[in-house]
C-alpha cells in the first residue's frame, strides 16, 4: 500500500522536479504544457507498477548512486507526445513498436537530463539520470529496491489530458543536504525558490550562475571551453569487406546523397545544421543554411 509523503526532503526535491518536466516538456511541443504533481507516496514493487500495467516503461539510472528511477506513460499518450515532437499531430498506438523506443528515450532522457543542474543549484549536490531502456511493463521482477518514492503527475497538453508517474529509489533523499535532528536529510537553508519576481530564467534561480552576480562559475561554465569532434558529412554508404580490400587509386565509391541535397554539420554523431560546401582563403568552410530542430533529430532516429 501506497503512503503518502508530505515532508520538507520530499517536497523540495518533486518541486524541482515538477518545474523542469514542465518548462523541458514545454520547449518540445507546439502546445500549452502543463505539469501538476498530484501525489507523492512511496510504496513498494507492487505499488509502483499499479495502473501501469502493460504500459510504457522507461527505465533509468542515477549514475552517483546507482539507484533505480525512472517514468511510466500510458502507451497511448507517449507515443502521441514523440508524434508531436515529429510535428505530426497524430493520435498515439496503443503498442509501442521498435522503431517508437529510439524516440521515447529521446524524449525521457532530455526531461530527465535537465533536473540536474537547478537541482545542483538549489542543494549543491549532483545527480545524473541516465536512461537504460523503453520497454512494457510486464515483469514486476524488474523492479529491485524495496521502497520507492512514486509521484504521480497530471499532464494536459493543449486539450489533451492525461497523466504519468515518475519514480526513483526512496533512498535517493539521502544524497542531498545535512542530516537533520532525525537523522534525514535537511533540504531547508540549502534550498529555496526564488520569488515570481526574479531574473526571468523560468522560475529556477539560474540567473547568477549564467554569468551574472560575480558568483563562482556553474556547470555549464566549466564545459564551454572543451573541445568536441566536429565534421561535415556529404554521404555515406556500406561496402563489403572484400570490396574494400581490393581498392585502389582511380576508384569511385558512390555516396547514398545526390550532388543537389545539402552536406550535414555532425557533432558527437549528431546532425545539428545542414548548409553548403565553401572555400576560404584556399581552405574548406561549412555555410550554414538550416538548424535541425530537435523534432527533427528525433524523426532520424526512427528512420
Amino acid at each position: 500500500m501506497k503512503t503518502p509523503l508530505s515532508d520538507n526532503k520530499h517536497s523540495t526535491f518533486t518541486s524541482v522536479a515538477q518545474e523542469i518536466f514542465q518548462s523541458t516538456l514545454d520547449s518540445m511541443f507546439d502546445k500549452d504544457i502543463k505539469v501538476s504533481f498530484s501525489e507523492v507516496s512511496s510504496g513498494g514493487p507492487d505499488d509502483l507498477a499499479d495502473g501501469y500495467e502493460s504500459q510504457t516503461l522507461i527505465l533509468a539510472t542515477e549514475e552517483k548512486s546507482g539507484m533505480e528511477s525512472g517514468l511510466m506513460f500510458k502507451t497511448t499518450d507517449i507515443t502521441y507526445m514523440t508524434n508531436l515532437m515529429m510535428m505530426m499531430d497524430e493520435p498515439g498506438k496503443d503498442s509501442l513498436e521498435d522503431d517508437d523506443k529510439d524516440a521515447v528515450k529521446e524524449l525521457a532522457s532530455q526531461t530527465l537530463a535537465a533536473i540536474g543542474v537547478p537541482l545542483e543549484e538549489k542543494t549543491q549536490v549532483k545527480v545524473s539520470f541516465r536512461v537504460d531502456d523503453v520497454m512494457i511493463n510486464d515483469a514486476p521482477a524488474l523492479f529491485q529496491a524495496e521502497e520507492y518514492m512514486i509521484v504521480d503527475a497530471a499532464l494536459s497538453i493543449g486539450d489533451t489530458n492525461t497523466t504519468f508517474r515518475f519514480f526513483t529509489d526512496l533512498n535517493l533523499m539521502s544524497l542531498f543536504g545535512d542530516k537533520g535532528d532525525g537523522g534525514e536529510p535537511d533540504f531547508g537553508s540549502a534550498f529555496t525558490f526564488p520569488d515570481d519576481d526574479d531574473d526571468g530564467s523560468g522560475g529556477l534561480g539560474l540567473g547568477d550562475s549564467m554569468g551574472g552576480g560575480g558568483g563562482s562559475p556553474s556547470n555549464l561554465d566549466l564545459l564551454l571551453d572543451i573541445d568536441v569532434p566536429v565534421s561535415v558529412k556529404m554521404g555515406s554508404t556500406k561496402m563489403f569487406l572484400k570490396d574494400i580490400l581490393t581498392m585502389g587509386s582511380g576508384n569511385i565509391i558512390e555516396l547514398d546523397e545526390s550532388a543537389d541535397e545539402p552536406v550535414e554539420l555532425v557533432i558527437n554523431n549528431k546532425v545539428i545544421a545542414r548548409g553548403e560546401v565553401v572555400i576560404v582563403d584556399g581552405y574548406f568552410g561549412f555555410r550554414i543554411k538550416e538548424i535541425v530542430s530537435r523534432a527533427e533529430r528525433i524523426k532520424k532516429l526512427k528512420d
